[in-house]
């Protein structure tokens, strides 16, 4: 037995350690890319519909082979035990845990049923059932998070995230000024050649002078401004967590290095989400304290905030709201994708076109539609959900929210002024503009941990 509780030991600090590298390398795009023939739109490549073997998989397949190891440990252990309760105590105890999980039960099983018949009738069941295999990952990490964050340190998780802001502010701020990126050593992190005049990049018009928008390592700059703003969100918010003095120095450096990289992305929604997020980390901290100091820091930041504003509005990164208009490409190709979406959802409103089949589908849609020719998820959470997996599968997410919120509320948690409340209701923000949380690997990655994050009790300082 004590044997035992040292090798259980042992495999919880290896799996915590593990989790913290998963964190740290949430950024990274680092993977093996496969091309069997779904991932092929009319002769073309199609990133988001190649199966891909990411360091971020490795990490979560130790987490979980470690993960079924204790289990299995523990009920080794534990058997013997087990039966002196007797059959009927054993009988009783089933009893209880169907009557109680029953409802939950009968709600994934008719949302994996019709997933799965979406899967089968859809124009590439191999695509879907990839779909499904990658979902089925991000699940136990969730799952996972939410069993096991409590054990782990808040501090060392504010570490780890403010380690990868920096790292990636400092490479976004670096791809800025040098008009591409960086290369060397951060392809290793998954930093991808370009520079302004590479095909499909991500360049923007200030003022009639035209600027790249910087990628760190992720795929698009909007997705490097939503993990910089989620990040950040939980480093400020959990500011006064006990740590020394040179962590919050670094937390503070993290703050405003991150702030900077985020306007450098020029991602509309993001910038105005953490100018949002800010004001209300100033107003709550006077509200908190209500001291003399405090007032002077609120009109310090208020006033500080009002510069920053004004010279923004009057600088060319103000044209970059000021200038949007209904006839930019940008919200002309989002616009077609919303389209092609609503058609789908029309033409198979209760199973979807199938996991993962959005794109697969696209081209058919766009034809009939509009000339432009955009191979791009649509640009919208729910609209993709109910497109890929129907009015049953959107009514199942609708579900799991509902019992999301219920379980933040019965932990007093689902208000304004927790955290958790903070970084999901930012998630879903974003979401409403973007579709990073659900098709591409650090997306992905962030919204299995903050579910999870939601459905967990309060971290260790």
């Amino acid at each position: 037995m004590t044997g035992f509780l040292l090798s259980s030991l042992k495999i919880n600090k290896i799996k915590d350690f593990v989790f913290y590298l998963l964190i740290l390398f949430i950024p990274t795009q680092l993977g093996r890319h496969f091309w069997p023939e779904f991932s092929f739109i009319k002769g073309v490549r199609i990133d988001y519909l190649s199966p891909t073997l990411y360091v971020t998989d490795m990490l979560i397949l130790l987490i979980f082979v470690f993960w079924i190891f204790s289990k299995s440990k523990f009920l080794i252990s534990n058997f013997p035990p087990a039966l002196a309760f007797g059959k009927s105590r054993w009988r009783a105890g089933k009893f209880l845990i169907k009557s109680k999980f029953s409802k939950s039960k009968l709600a994934i099983f008719i949302f994996v049923l019709f997933l799965i018949i979406g899967i089968v009738s859809s124009k590439s069941p191999a695509a879907g059932f990839f779909g499904l295999i990658r979902l089925l990952g991000f699940v136990f990490l969730g799952f996972y998070t939410a069993k096991n964050i409590n054990a782990l340190k808040l501090q060392n998780v504010l570490l780890m995230f403010s380690l990868g802001i920096v790292f990636e502010s400092f490479l976004a701020i670096s791809q800025y000024f040098n008009h591409g990126s960086i290369n060397g050593i951060f392809y290793f992190f998954g930093e991808r050649f370009f520079n302004s005049l590479t095909p499909g990049i991500a360049n923007a018009s200030l003022g009639g002078e035209l600027f790249l928008r910087p990628y760190g390592t992720f795929p698009h700059p909007n997705v490097l401004a939503g993990y910089l703003v989620i990040g950040m969100t939980l480093i400020s918010s959990k500011f006064k967590v006990k740590s020394s003095k040179l962590r919050k120095i670094f937390y503070c450096v993290a703050l405003l290095i991150g702030t900077v990289a985020i306007f450098l992305t020029l991602s509309r929604v993001a910038i105005l989400l953490w100018v949002v997020i800010l004001g209300f980390v100033f107003v709550r901290r006077f509200i908190k304290t209500k001291s003399k100091i405090s007032i002077f820091y609120l009109l310090f930041s208020i006033f500080a905030l009002g510069v920053v504003s004004f010279l923004l509005i009057n600088s060319p990164l103000g044209s970059r709201f000021t200038e949007l208009k209904l006839t930019d490409e940008s919200i002309a190709q989002r616009e077609s994708l919303i389209q092609s979406s609503i058609l789908m959802i029309k033409d198979s409103p209760m199973v979807g076109v199938g996991l993962n089949n959005f794109l697969i589908n696209l081209p058919y849609y766009q034809e009939s539609t509009t000339p432009l020719f955009y191979l791009q998820p649509v640009h919208n959470l729910f609209l993709l959900i109910l497109s890929e997996i129907g009015i049953t599968g959107f009514l199942f997410v609708l579900w799991f929210m509902f019992r999301t919120a219920e379980e933040m509320r019965r932990k007093k948690e689902f208000q304004i002024s927790n955290f958790k409340f903070q970084i999901l209701l930012t998630v879903f923000v974003l979401g409403m503009f973007d579709h990073y949380f659900l098709t591409l690997q650090q997306g992905q990655l962030l919204f299995s941990l903050i579910l999870g994050l939601c459905w967990s009790d309060k971290l260790k300082n």
